[in-house]
């Protein structure tokens, strides 16, 4: 399946060596990853910073950077993630990319915990010491949690603490923005 991404304009705004304020970036957001977690989604990353204080100077373009799925541990990032809904005929026992639920996993990048339970519409069960604001921007999105699942509408945000969570799309396309910064967690990942 190939997800034909709608391209994100992206105005990055700073000022001149004289203080005035002006454009810097006008264009499409390069750094598009199709793909990277669930065949029918694809993340545009609109910005990141790595620490905080973050460099507002305009001096290089960290919308293009290295894709990490995660944010900085000690910064954040701007993300628009665009998922494809599932076709009428979709059969989850046909869906060889499907991976069952299943004890908690360390990703690779050492940071996210995995149990599994995706397929090509839906995004892994996982966990992250981020916090995450979710707005959706348009179309119909469901969060998986624990305690059952919440149908999320243009204009609805959702706040993650660090939580177990996952993603479908079960009729719509969608279209939904996420700032996620790295935060603490309470107790190690690994223990809950």
């Amino acid at each position: 399946m190939t997800l034909k991404m709608r391209p994100i304009r992206r105005i990055v705004t700073g000022n001149d060596e004289e203080g005035l304020s002006g454009v810097i970036y006008d264009s499409y957001a390069p750094n598009v990853n199709i793909g990277t977690i669930a065949a029918s989604a694809g993340m545009t990353d609109i910005w990141v910073y790595e620490k905080l204080p973050a460099i507002v100077d305009g001096s290089r373009d960290d919308g293009d950077l290295p894709f990490s799925f995660d944010p900085p541990p000690s910064g954040g990032h701007l993300r628009i993630v665009q998922s494809a809904s599932k076709p009428l005929n979709y059969d989850p026992a046909l869906d060889t990319t499907a991976v069952p639920l299943h004890a908690p996993t360390l990703r690779k990048n050492g940071h996210t915990w995995d149990r599994g339970g995706q397929n090509a519409y839906s995004s892994p069960v996982h966990q992250s010491a981020t916090i995450d604001y979710g707005v959706m921007l348009s179309g119909k999105r469901t969060l998986i949690l624990d305690d059952g699942h919440r149908e999320l509408l243009p204009g609805d945000v959702v706040v993650q603490l660090a939580n177990w969570h996952g993603w479908t799309n079960p009729n719509d396309t969608s279209l939904m923005a996420f700032i996620m910064m790295g935060g603490v967690a309470k107790h190690k990942m690994e223990d809950l």
